[in-house]
């Protein structure tokens, strides 16, 4: 799957995971190519969310982005709410494609 395939809540996440990190931004963004359809493609990516948010740290560490830590803690929640109710609404609720 392509993000230009994602619906338009679904391509919000990634932008939502730019405001945290652009290193986020960029995996999600890439992991997409990676799943078959958008459901599978947002639990995967819930589920790597809330490891981060359980050691952020680390991950911060990996990609040296200390510089924008306040940011990128503040932002996790925000991602993972979205996600979350991304994947409550029906797909056909979602919205068309972004692209």
């Amino acid at each position: 799957m392509d993000t230009d395939e994602l619906t338009e809540m679904a391509y919000e996440s990634i932008g939502l995971a730019g405001e945290a990190s652009l290193c986020l931004r960029a995996e999600l963004g890439s992991a997409c190519s990676e799943f078959l359809n958008e459901d599978d493609y947002l639990r995967e990516m819930l589920a790597y969310v809330k490891g981060i948010e359980r050691a952020p740290q680390d991950y911060m560490d990996e990609w040296d982005i200390e510089d924008d830590a306040g940011a990128f803690e503040q932002g996790l929640p925000i991602l993972r709410k979205h996600i979350e109710k991304t994947l409550a609404v029906p797909l056909s609720e979602r919205g068309a494609p972004a692209f």
